[in-house]
């Protein structure tokens, strides 16, 4: 039975990544601040993606979704903190992203893109805080 405290489903979507500017001081990478990763799935609590970078945990990160995928003329763009990273062989690192400005109308195109794509066939648990 599903535990998470919010819905997730799996996707494929690749998105622009960028390091913002008052975090460079504290970590870089070899190629610049901005980069691609890959997008495994989502809630309206994050994401979890692929990146052939290791990123560490509490890095916050500027994340580009194309607002097309989820049916809507503009695109998402939300920070991020890095929860969890860990290297898998032949995908790279996945890494565990929690949304930390998500707005109100992102979360409802969020959830109504989950909604409208989700095939679970049992009840979701439902957790108390």
């Amino acid at each position: 039975m599903e535990t998470r405290k919010a819905p997730r489903i799996g996707i494929n979507l690749t998105i622009h990544s960028k390091i913002p500017s008052e975090h460079k001081q504290k970590f870089a990478l070899i190629s610049g601040m901005n980069f691609d990763a890959q997008i495994v799935d989502i809630s309206i609590l994050g994401i979890g993606m692929f990146s052939k970078y290791f990123l560490p945990k509490g890095l916050i990160l500027e994340l580009n979704m194309e607002g097309q995928y989820f049916g809507i003329s503009e695109d998402i763009t939300v920070k991020a903190e890095v929860r969890h990273c860990t290297f898998i062989k032949g995908r790279g690192y996945r890494s565990g992203m929690q949304f930390l400005n998500l707005s109100d109308k992102d979360k409802k195109v969020i959830t109504e893109f989950i909604n409208t794509h989700e095939r679970r066939k049992e009840p979701r648990l439902k957790l108390t805080e």
